[in-house]
């Protein structure tokens, strides 16, 4: 049996260590990747609840991609008659679930609209209403940008 040299063993210990931190510097990119998509999808719903509150239909309407989302144009009419029908619309997301993979999104979370009728109901007056649903968002990328490509659920925009 052949002695095995100090030399050799250094070599391998470098070779070894060299591949560990790769290996290493590798997941970190990866998941240093991830959570900037999640951050962008994060930006993207959140602008979606400002421009919604601040009646911003253009800007609302620029979030949703104009070639997968179904019936754009008459959920944009939706939002406008939601718009014209009610004042002082705040919308609240909690227990919220965010899944992000490499080119899709899914955001599944419990959304609370609360908004003031410009009809003064006969009954009480004018109220604040609440309406409060499970809502899934569906998102995908576009080029740079992330696009809503679906919403599924309880219907909260464009009532």
């Amino acid at each position: 049996m052949r002695p095995v040299k100090f030399r050799q063993v250094a070599l391998w210990i470098t070779i070894l260590g060299c591949l560990f931190l790769i290996a290493i510097e590798v997941v970190a990119k990866e998941t240093s990747d991830a959570n900037q998509e999640k951050s962008e999808v994060k930006r993207v719903i959140d602008q979606m609840e400002r421009y919604y509150e601040a009646r911003k239909v253009s800007r609302f309407m620029s979030l949703f991609s104009w070639k997968k989302f179904p019936n754009l144009i008459s959920f944009k009419q939706a939002v406008e008659n939601d718009f014209n029908m009610n004042r002082d619309i705040r919308l609240r997301r909690t227990s919220e679930r965010l899944t992000v993979s490499k080119n899709m999104a899914v955001d599944q979370a419990m959304w609370q609209k609360q908004y003031l009728p410009m009809v003064i109901s006969p009954h009480g007056g004018s109220r604040m209403k609440r309406i409060r649903g499970p809502v899934r968002i569906y998102l995908e990328k576009e080029g740079r940008r992330w696009k809503i490509i679906n919403i599924q659920g309880y219907p909260i925009f464009g009532l």
